[in-house]
């Protein structure tokens, strides 16, 4: 990649033109370097090992994205993923990042020879029109009650659209056991695509979807049985008992209620101690780069079983993602908070 040309004033016009066009040109292919780099990062999920729970979070608090931005790269990148032929192209230089832009609004992995044919003999303008011409004839096709496929258009010719996406994902047996636990709690029925739709949007929407009272205990029930001789713990799942590693075990006992046979039920962090962290810290996770005010941990910095206890400076709210990962990799992730204003009640 060239050096940028340094900027001179009083240049000719000719000479100020052509050094705007090579900035152009250098930016463009930086642009597309990045958003490759992005989704290596992204999808191999090298994110974690730089501490970081999700790739939002990474990009807001290492590259100083806004969340905007951070939300255009990630769609881009899952994009290319799954246009492996324009994500070629986009590595070998044969198509700029403003051409890829254009592309994945109507490409599939049916149809992407035909847009990538399309992308290499038009100039952006042109690129641009004929996007704009297909996705419009798609408005037009759906309005009719079609299948809103993508128009064929005369000239160019235009590449057919769409293939149903399936979606999956695994879970440890203590995210299954919560994950059964929301849905017997809420009583649902339906199929699960909607489900997770719903919630989605919920989130979105900012809507109050907790219950009353949350704030004054842990964001979810899940039972967790100990076994009186070998200590083993495990959650009840449909398909049977399942054992939780260790680390689940550390994380889901920083912030639980405990109930022994004989004795009252008791709770790691007291409700008043409860209400006091996650007030300071905002009803936010501290983990910078993450601004999550939902599903809401608190965690023990210095852990319960090396003495850590539960005065004010030793607990942190964390999101469940978060959490998860500072549980996962260990270590002192306390240069990873944010500072807070108020850091003591007493």
């Amino acid at each position: 990649m060239n050096n940028l040309t340094e900027f001179r004033p009083h240049l000719t016009a000719c000479q100020a033109h052509a050094a705007l066009q090579e900035c152009v040109s250098t930016m463009d292919r930086a642009q597309h370097c990045a958003v490759l780099w992005f989704g290596e990062i992204m999808f191999r999920k090298l994110y974690r090992k730089l501490g970081h729970s999700t790739m939002r979070a990474y990009a807001l608090a290492e590259l100083g994205f806004s969340a905007t931005r951070a939300g255009d790269f990630m769609r881009l990148a899952s994009k290319l993923e799954a246009l492996p032929l324009v994500k070629a192209k986009i590595a070998s230089g044969e198509i700029g990042y403003t051409k890829a832009r254009e592309i994945i609004k109507v490409a599939d992995q049916n149809n992407e020879h035909e847009w990538v044919d399309i992308a290499q003999v038009s100039s952006r303008r042109e690129l641009h029109a004929v996007v704009q011409e297909a996705v419009q004839a798609a408005r037009e096709d759906a309005k009719q009650s079609t299948k809103g496929q993508l128009a064929m258009m005369p000239r160019p010719k235009m590449p057919t659209t769409t293939t149903p996406v399936r979606v999956g994902f695994e879970l440890t047996p203590a995210q299954n056991a919560r994950y059964e636990a929301m849905l017997a709690k809420i009583g649902h029925r339906g199929p699960k695509a909607d489900l997770l739709l719903n919630m989605v949007e919920a989130l979105l929407t900012n809507q109050n979807i907790a219950p009353r009272g949350a704030i004054a205990g842990p964001r979810y029930q899940v039972h967790v049985h100990k076994c009186p001789s070998c200590e083993s713990h495990t959650v009840a799942a449909p398909n049977g008992d399942n054992l939780l590693s260790q680390k689940e075990i550390d994380e889901i006992s920083c912030d639980a209620n405990i109930s022994a046979p004989g004795q009252k039920n008791k709770a790691v962090i007291p409700p008043k101690r409860r209400r006091e962290v996650l007030a300071r810290d905002r009803h936010r996770c501290r983990r910078k780069g993450c601004h999550h005010t939902r599903h809401l941990d608190l965690h023990h910095l210095v852990p319960r079983a090396r003495g850590g206890g539960n005065h004010f400076g030793n607990l942190v709210t964390l999101c469940t993602a978060c959490h998860h990962l500072w549980h996962e990799q260990g270590g002192d992730l306390r240069p990873l908070l944010r500072e807070i204003e108020n850091p003591s009640p007493e």
